[in-house]
């Protein structure tokens, strides 16, 4: 078995040392974080149609997994990044691949005319 520091280890040492049965890292219990998102622009289509637009120029791993949770947990809404232009190539890969594979559609640097058509919402 294979422990991840010090102290783990010497738990480890005095539950081997009490003869009780244990593992160590076998299960995965799954829970959620309540919290809120404020979208930065919500733009009205009609009255029952808005799209939520997110401008993202940094996009950090706590934004993606709110981004991800928010999407999961209102499956009907329709929420946009607006990426901020990029100067890096290798970012832009990296973020426009992440929106496709998480399905949310984006832009980068304007808003297409398209999104105000509401044909077009997906």
């Amino acid at each position: 078995m294979k422990l991840r520091n010090k102290f783990e280890k010497q738990v480890s040492k005095q539950l081997k040392r009490s003869k009780v049965a244990f593992t160590y890292e076998t299960e995965k219990l799954t829970y959620t974080l309540v919290s809120s998102y404020v979208p930065d622009f919500i733009v009205s289509l009609s009255l029952d149609k808005k799209i939520f637009i997110e401008c993202k120029g940094y996009l950090r791993p706590e934004d993606k997994r709110k981004l991800v949770a928010v999407k999961k947990q209102h499956p009907l809404i329709d929420l946009r990044i607006l990426f901020y232009p990029f100067k890096s190539q290798k970012r832009e890969i990296q973020y426009t691949k992440w929106a496709i594979k998480n399905k949310i559609p984006y832009a980068i640097g304007k808003i297409p005319k398209e999104w105000f058509e509401i044909d077009d919402l997906t």
